[in-house]
């Protein structure tokens, strides 16, 4: 039988990166997408096996039913889909212009509802095969502190996890196994913005991994809907000074 075989979005760093290598570490092919082609070759090059493949491709350009073609023509199934490719634009409400507001609507939230609708016949099929599959939609803790100048990127982090609860309701029942992880602030190049005295401070990727090792380990009965994941005590709002942001928006990829 084939290793069972994830998709891995916003792959080439930071935590779909680190949840790569637990894969790989765990016996799993693996593909990475991304936008940036050379990155991801590099990415996959760290994971030192010739079971990860990678595809470039701007997922806020409706590419999923390809996406899943390739992964699949690749590696022959598809038991995790991995949705964590994203972008976070911060900054005041009435800068935000139309193009900003599609990249993030289309990148954090679009993207991963056409994907899971393409990638439901394969995960379908696992489940019925070895009794689970699993998607993880990676959200974030602005889904529910919902910090200033993060308007449109908490609304769509906390739409991913309405998202992942009503699909569990929907999907659990065929052994399709969902979750939203909310991590706070995670030490990534993605968070470089940050205040570089905060880092000791910030959840490391690997912890994120970890986190995902967790969820394929459990039994095909229990099902986690959500999955928080926080930094010691008042999180984001402490690590970090929103105000900072008042005069322009700032690119926070993932």
């Amino acid at each position: 039988m084939s290793a069972p075989a994830a998709l891995v979005t916003g792959g080439s760093a930071g935590i779909g990166l680190a949840i790569a290598a637990m894969l790989v570490d765990q016996g799993w092919s693996v593909t990475l997408v991304g936008r940036d082609r050379d990155k991801l070759v590099s990415a996959a090059a760290q994971l030192g096996t010739d079971r990860a493949h990678v595809i470039a491709a701007n997922l806020a350009t409706d590419v999923a039913s390809d996406v899943i073609a390739e992964h699949v023509g690749r590696h022959g199934r598809l038991d995790l889909l991995v949705n964590n490719a994203g972008a976070g634009l911060i900054g005041p409400i009435q800068r935000k212009t139309p193009k900003e507001l599609d990249v993030e609507l289309a990148l954090n939230l679009r993207s991963t509802v056409r994907l899971i609708q393409e990638a439901l016949p394969q995960l379908s099929d696992a489940a019925r095969s070895n009794g689970a599959s699993w998607i993880i939609n990676v959200s974030s803790m602005t889904a529910t502190e919902t910090p200033p100048y993060a308007s449109v990127y908490s609304a769509t982090k906390a739409a991913l996890v309405g998202l992942s609860s009503s699909l569990h309701a929907e999907l659990s029942p065929d052994g399709i196994h969902i979750t939203a992880l909310t991590p706070g602030l995670v030490d990534t190049p993605g968070t470089s913005w940050a205040p570089e005295n905060t880092r000791d401070r910030m959840i490391p990727a690997d912890d994120v991994a970890a986190a995902v090792r967790f969820l394929l380990g459990q039994s095909p009965r229990c099902f986690v809907p959500v999955l928080p994941l926080v930094t010691a005590g008042a999180g984001m709002h402490e690590l970090v000074d929103w105000r900072a942001f008042a005069d322009g928006s700032r690119n926070q990829p993932h």
